[in-house]
């Protein structure tokens, strides 16, 4: 079977394959067309993660923010988390930070809406441009201060 019928016919057999031939450095069994194609992929996949962080991260800090009689601690533990998850992300994979300033809008009007639609408050009273730098976005104190306990953030 070929590589290419193979990558069509049994994903997880054709990585093992070519997990095993780059192991070995047999440049013959490498299926150079879908390795190529598979990589950019996996570069999609992380800017679309860090997008989709960004986005749930934003969301609730826009509801945080315009909505502080509804705050709750799901929402405080939805920013704790993103936060760190996001920071963790960046950590692990430093070369992220150079698509932020292409994500961050994308990744703003996506939150806009979904704020928007979760508070019933017109898309109109949201900026429609980012307010937030990255690094407030990320820090523990920022809007919702995420280094205090649940009752004193819930409470603010």
């Amino acid at each position: 079977m070929s590589d290419s019928s193979l990558y069509q016919q049994d994903f997880l057999a054709w990585l093992a394959q070519q997990q095993s031939a780059l192991a070995s450095r047999d440049v013959t069994v490498l299926d150079w067309e879908n390795l190529a194609e598979e990589l950019d992929a996996m570069g999609i996949r992380e800017k679309n993660e860090l997008k989709n962080r960004l986005v749930v991260l934003l969301a609730h800090l826009l509801k945080w923010h315009y909505q502080p009689m509804k705050r709750s601690v799901s929402w405080f533990t939805t920013i704790a988390n993103q936060r760190d998850d996001l920071q963790d992300l960046l950590e692990e994979k430093p070369s992220l930070y150079q698509y932020i300033p292409e994500i961050l809008p994308k990744a703003y009007r996506n939150a806009r809406r979904e704020a928007s639609a979760e508070t019933g408050i017109g898309l109109a009273a949201f900026l429609e441009t980012c307010p937030y730098k990255i690094e407030e976005i990320l820090h523990s104190e920022f809007l919702c201060n995420t280094t205090d306990d649940f009752d004193r953030a819930i409470s603010e």
